[in-house]
C-alpha cells in the first residue's frame, strides 16, 4: 500500500567511523512521535530508518517503489550533508508525481537558509519546506494541506510554524507556532514502524545488552552560551509522572529491553516531578535500569536517591572545566565545587557518573586545561568525554567568535561524520592539532590517576598509560612554545 508520508532518518553508520565504534544506535524519538500524531489522524505512514543501510541507492529504491506524495526528512548539523544527498533523491523522484520533500529538525530549525536555498547539482531546490520549532501540530496542518484533506488554510502561508522559500527566492516566516503545554495529550511514540530487533542484535553484538530511548520533558531553561535551542526552545514542558511511568511499563513489557535512556536535555528541573515520577515507575512495576542527563546544581541527594531507588545506572552531568572563568564565560551558572559535590554524591549512592568536557572556549588558558585535568583526577567520573568548542549559528557563542571563523560562512559547517573533534575559529595561540593532544592528555591523566586509586589492568596496559602520560605531556609543552598556525579543511554538502 503506497504510504501517504514517508519520514526518513539519514544517519548511516556505514559512512561514520566514529559510529562504528561506539555502536549506541537510537532511532529519533522525533520521528517516532511525528508517525504516531499522524496515524492518529488516519495518515498512512512508513518510517525509513538509513541506520543500517549502506547507500543511498537504497532510498532510491524505496521512492522508486512506494513513490510517496510526501516525504519528511529530519536533519542534524552532523548529518546535513546526508539529509541534503537524501532530499535531492526524494525531490528528484517526486517530480514525476508530485511529491513534496519537508526538512525538520534541530539543524533546519536553526538554520532554514542552508536546506531552502540548497540547490542540487541540476540546479534546482529540493526542499520544499522547513517545519520550524516543535514539529507534531505543524506537520499535521501541513500534510492536511499538501494531501488536500481538510486543509486548515487556503495558501501554505497562512500555516503557522514554517520557513518557505518566498517568490524572489528569500525564505520567509509563517506566523510561529505555540509550544505544545499538555505533553499527555500526545500518543506513545510509533516504535513499531522501526525494526527494533536490528537495533537489538547491534547492540547485543558490541556491548553485550540493548536500549532503547525515551523523553520526559522537553526544553531547557538553561543559558549556556554554546547551546543551540532548537526545537523545543528555551522551554521546560514535562509529561506527567504517570504518563512517563505508563509508557516505561509498556516499553518493558513489549520489547523488554535491558536499558532505557532518557533523553531529556535536563532531567530534575522539578525535583518534586522526579519523585513523584518514581512513585509512579515503582507503582507499576515499571523499572528498567536507565540512564539520564542532569546538572551538578540540581543533584540534590534527595533527587539523586530517587533516581537510584527506580533503577538509574548512570547519571551524566556536563561538566565541561574545571576552571570557574570558563565555566563562566560559557553562562553555564554553576560551580566548580558543585561539580566535586555532585561527583561524591553519585558515588556514596553506587551511580556511574560520565562527564561531557569541553576545550577550546574563548578566553581558556593552559592553567585553565590544567585545572579540568585536576577535577578528572580528583572526581574520578567512571566515564568522561571531550568535545572541542564548536559554534553553532543562532548561540551567543557563536556570534562571540562570528569574525574569527574558519570558513566562508554559516553555510560551511559540515561535518564529515558525527562527533567530529576541530577547531573551527582562530585562536592566538593554538590550532586543532594542540587541542587533540590536550584530549589525549586528559584521557592519560584520568587513566593514571585510576591506577594510582588502585586499578590493576595488565602490566603492558599499565605501561602504556605511563609512556602515553609523558609522550602528551611532552608533546602539548612542545605545541605551546611553538603553535602552529590554525588551518582547516571543508567538504561541501553538495554531491555524493
Amino acid at each position: 500500500m503506497r504510504p501517504d508520508i514517508t519520514l526518513v532518518h539519514p544517519l548511516f553508520i556505514a559512512k561514520d567511523p566514529v559510529e562504528q565504534r561506539l555502536m549506541t544506535p537510537y532511532f529519533p524519538l522525533g520521528l517516532m512521535y511525528l508517525a504516531a500524531v499522524l496515524r492518529d489522524r488516519g495518515y498512512n505512514v512508513e518510517l525509513f530508518d538509513c541506520t543500517f543501510r549502506h547507500d543511498y541507492a537504497e532510498f532510491e529504491d524505496y521512492m522508486r517503489r512506494q513513490r510517496p506524495p510526501v516525504v519528511g526528512i529530519t536533519s542534524l548539523i552532523t548529518i546535513r550533508r546526508h539529509a541534503l544527498i537524501l532530499a535531492e533523491i526524494a525531490h528528484c523522484h517526486g517530480a514525476i508525481y508530485g511529491a513534496k520533500v519537508v526538512l525538520g529538525g534541530p539543524d533546519p530549525t536553526g538554520l532554514p537558509d542552508r536546506y531552502l536555498k540548497y540547490r542540487d547539482s541540476r540546479g534546482e531546490f529540493p526542499v520544499d519546506v522547513v517545519v520550524f520549532d516543535e514539529g507534531e501540530q505543524t506537520m499535521l496542518e501541513l500534510a492536511d494541506f499538501l494531501l488536500g484533506n481538510s486543509p486548515p488554510a487556503d495558501r501554505l502561508e497562512e500555516v503557522p510554524g514554517l520557513r518557505l522559500r518566498g517568490p524572489d527566492g528569500r525564505v520567509v516566516a509563517t506566523a510561529p507556532r505555540p509550544f505544545i503545554t499538555d505533553l499527555d495529550r500526545l500518543p506513545f511514540p510509533a516504535r513499531e514502524l522501526v525494526d527494533l530487533d536490528a537495533y537489538r542484535r547491534a547492540w547485543r553484538k558490541a556491548h553485550g545488552y540493548w536500549s532503547v530511548s525515551i523523553i520526559n520533558t522537553r526544553g531547557c531553561p538553561y543559558a549556556c552560551a554554546w547551546c543551540q535551542k532548537a526545537v523545543f526552545g528555551r522551554t521546560h514542558r514535562s509529561r506527567s509522572p504517570a504518563n512517563s511511568a505508563e509508557e516505561m511499563r509498556q516499553i518493558k513489557q513489549t520489547y523488554n529491553p535491558d536499558f532505557l535512556r532518557v533523553v531529556d536535555d535536563i532531567t530534575g528541573v522539578n525535583r518534586r516531578w522526579v519523585l513523584e515520577w518514581r512513585d509512579e515507575v515503582l507503582a507499576r512495576d515499571a523499572v528498567i535500569p536507565f540512564e539520564c542527563l542532569t546538572r551538578v546544581n540540581l543533584a540534590t541527594e534527595e533527587m539523586m536517591r530517587a533516581l537510584k531507588e527506580m533503577g538509574c545506572r548512570r547519571v551524566y552531568f556536563g561538566a565541561e572545566s574545571g576552571s570557574q572563568k570558563v565555566l563562566d564565560a560559557m553562562k553555564k551558572g554553576i560551580r566548580v565545587r558543585q561539580i566535586y559535590e555532585a561527583a561524591a554524591l553519585c558515588k556514596g549512592l553506587g551511580i556511574e557518573t560520565y562527564f561531557f568536557m569541553m576545550v577550546g572556549y574563548p578566553g581558556e588558558d593552559l592553567e585553565d586545561l590544567e585545572l579540568s585535568v585536576k577535577l578528572l583526577r580528583e572526581t574520578l567520573p567512571d566515564i568522561f568525554s571531550t568535545t572541542i568548542a564548536y559554534p553553532l549559528p543562532g548561540t551567543p557563542f557563536y556570534e562571540q567568535v562570528r569574525e574569527r571563523l574558519m570558513f566562508d560562512s554559516e553555510w560551511n559547517i559540515d561535518w564529515d561524520y558525527t562527533a567530529q573533534n576541530r577547531l573551527l575559529f582562530r585562536r592566538e595561540k593554538y590550532d586543532t592539532r594542540f587541542y587533540r593532544w590536550v584530549i589525549r592528555w586528559f584521557q592519560k591523566e584520568w587513566e593514571d590517576a585510576r591506577l594510582r586509586a588502585g586499578w590493576r589492568p595488565p602490566v603492558w596496559r599499565r605501561l602504556r598509560v605511563w609512556v602515553g602520560l609523558h609522550l602528551t605531556r611532552l608533546m602539548l609543552r612542545l605545541l605551546a612554545r611553538w603553535p602552529a598556525r590554525p588551518t582547516i579543511r571543508f567538504h561541501p554538502a553538495e554531491g555524493r
